[in-house]
């Protein structure tokens, strides 16, 4: 290393850390940052993870394994941890990006050959990793975990691969999708080894707390979580920009006299819930449907696909806020790489659409565009509706090896 990377190394330490420093000072009982460390304290100490918390506390709602991955944290006090984390999220940042850039040059051949798509998706998704930052929240880490795994699969890595989706998934349940993709997609070495893991993540927590409360605490995981969002409850989080969150604000009037409400498709409450259910549903089997079609057509997987996981997450997902975006980053990528000489006929009209939310929704920050805007952009679920039509546009364009924008000139012009 030559003296100017050495001096911009320090720097870049050093800026990370005055950011970080005011960041881990705040922390404290009741924070979202406070849940993930002390859960690794009891997870070290042998304490309850679900019940017994301390007064003020929020509760913990990730399963047995993402405490015993935090134990660490239980090392440090809580303000150290949090400056800990901060840097890490920030790395994790950076990281992201080297990622998302690889796997999209890897899966996207025929893209804009330019760093224009890359800088412009950091830009438009650093509200969300910026979210990630100030709360000391766990979705930067879930995330490169997953483009970690991502990129093994690529190089043909397919137990490391396995390994670091599965990791995610036992963080956090949301990642299941991209588990479910590798079974479906991925060579027969890389599915045997994701349902090991998957056993393996469930078995060593128990096993550490032994039997019977490892067991007795897979069960309160279910029924603190897991159980209450089976049903899909379109209620639960209003805030949400998933589809609950979509289908609620649009057809149920706010909660009560303080929230503003975005209904403009008015619907009973048993009308509203059914409406979910179908969405829901059809995401879903059109999700499954696709990749099953592409792997009996054994088709190369493309930038496209891995896009409509990410969706597919998102949107059907019990809790999407916006710190939970962050793939965001990759599936503007994706989006922004399009050469603008395949798109043609009606395509520009979906272009256009996707082009308007991903600016709503990336540069409608508070501290950005006010509260106002803020407001408005979350409650007509702008990012929710932006992901569902790059949802059925990416399950369209992820035809085979050959998908592209250009696939659909025939159809379209």
């Amino acid at each position: 290393m030559n003296r100017r990377a050495a001096a911009g190394a320090v720097v870049a330490v050093a800026f990370a850390l005055a950011l970080a420093l005011p960041v881990g000072h705040r922390q404290h009982v009741g924070g979202d940052f406070h849940v993930f460390w002390q859960a690794g304290r009891n997870f070290a100490t042998g304490a309850p993870l679900y019940h017994d918390s301390v007064p003020g506390a929020r509760q913990f709602k990730y399963p047995p394994f993402a405490a015993l991955a935090f134990t660490p944290l239980a090392l440090f006090s809580l303000p150290v941890a949090g400056v800990l984390v901060s840097l890490l999220n920030l790395g994790l940042w950076v990281l992201s990006a080297y990622l998302t850039r690889d796997i999209v040059s890897r899966t996207f051949p025929d893209r804009v050959q330019s760093r224009y798509p890359l800088v412009l998706a950091l830009v438009l998704s650093a509200q969300f990793f910026l979210d990630n930052f100030h709360h000391v929240q766990m979705n930067g880490v879930t995330f490169a975990l997953v483009l970690l795994g991502l990129q093994a699969y690529l190089r043909g890595r397919d137990v490391a691969s396995a390994g670091f989706i599965a990791a995610a998934t036992a963080i956090k349940i949301t990642p299941i999708f991209f588990a479910a993709w590798l079974v479906i997609r991925g060579r027969r070495r890389a599915a045997v080894a994701v349902f090991a893991f998957a056993f393996a993540c469930l078995l060593v927590p128990l096993a550490l707390r032994g039997p019977t409360k490892g067991a007795a605490e897979l069960v309160e995981y279910y029924d603190n979580f897991l159980k209450g969002h089976q049903h899909g409850e379109i209620d639960a989080y209003q805030a949400g920009q998933n589809v609950a969150g979509l289908v609620s604000r649009m057809t149920r009037p706010g909660q009560d006299a303080d929230r503003s409400s975005f209904q403009y498709f008015p619907m009973s409450e048993r009308s509203a819930q059914r409406a979910y259910a179908v969405l829901w549903a059809t995401i879903l089997v059109v999700f499954l449907a696709k990749l099953v079609m592409l792997r009996l057509r054994g088709s190369a997987i493309s930038a496209y696909e891995l896009s409509m996981v990410f969706l597919a997450a998102l949107l059907l997902s019990p809790i999407t806020f916006t710190t939970h975006l962050v793939p965001l980053l990759f599936i503007f990528a994706a989006l922004l790489s399009v050469r603008p000489q395949v798109i043609h006929g009606s395509v520009w009209l979906v272009v256009g659409v996707l082009a308007l939310g991903m600016i709503l929704c990336g540069l409608s920050g508070r501290d950005l565009a006010g509260d106002a805007m803020y407001q408005d952009v979350g409650g007509y679920s702008v990012c929710a509706w932006t992901m569902l039509v790059a949802f059925a546009t990416m399950a369209i364009v992820a035809q085979d090896d050959r998908s592209s924008m250009e696939g659909q000139r025939s159809s379209t012009s």
